[in-house]
């Protein structure tokens, strides 16, 4: 087993394939700005049997079409952004589980030294084991991606709530597209705030 620190990414594309990657609306913004891309382009849903998400159920997302996790869209059997060259399309804004993939930021063991990072499991991946991976570059990534999914979670969790009150009204809960405006419009909210408080 290569040791955490010492994993370097070859470039080979396939867990651009293998894995389905769950996003955030901060994710999601930050692919849009630099792929000038429709959110509804980059994004698919899945159904709550097709990902094992037990750690964090409070990704889910109430849509009429039932509870889906936003997630990367895929073309061709591989992430939408991943280019003939095996190369990600929008590599400086890519999504924060794309940044810190393959480690794991587990809790510390007994007695364990600083460090409590391990790999997730590399089936097919090509990878190399001579990296030079400094670690608090990695825990800060991770920390940032905690940070935005937690901001995500109450953005999921206001429009959960909103979707329950509908339905008991027997009215539409929304669809995706519904969503994505919901989201969109909550992450622009405090940007126009602050603009407002500077104009004269």
């Amino acid at each position: 087993m290569t040791a955490p620190l010492r994993f370097r990414c070859t470039g080979c594309g396939n867990c651009c394939r293998s894995l389905r990657v769950a996003i955030t609306a901060h994710d999601l913004q930050r692919l849009v700005r630099a792929t000038g891309r429709d959110a509804s382009e980059l994004v698919a849903w899945l159904e709550p049997d097709a990902v094992d998400m037990a750690g964090e159920p409070e990704s889910f997302v109430e849509l009429s079409e039932g509870r889906r996790l936003m997630v990367l869209a895929q073309e061709g059997g591989a992430c939408r952004l991943l280019g003939s060259d095996d190369r990600c399309g929008a590599y400086p804004a890519r999504p924060r589980d794309c940044r810190t993939f393959p480690f794991d930021f587990g809790a510390p063991a007994p007695r364990a030294s600083s460090s409590r990072l391990s790999l997730l499991p590399l089936v097919g991946c090509d990878y190399a084991d001579d990296g030079d991976n400094d670690v608090a570059v990695l825990e800060a990534e991770d920390a940032a991606r905690w940070r935005e999914l937690q901001s995500y979670q109450a953005l999921v969790l206001r429009w959960n709530r909103r979707a329950f009150h509908r339905r008991r009204l027997h009215k539409s809960i929304g669809a995706a597209a519904a969503f994505l405006d919901f989201i969109e419009r909550a992450l622009l909210a405090p940007t126009q705030s602050a603009e407002s408080k500077t104009v004269p």
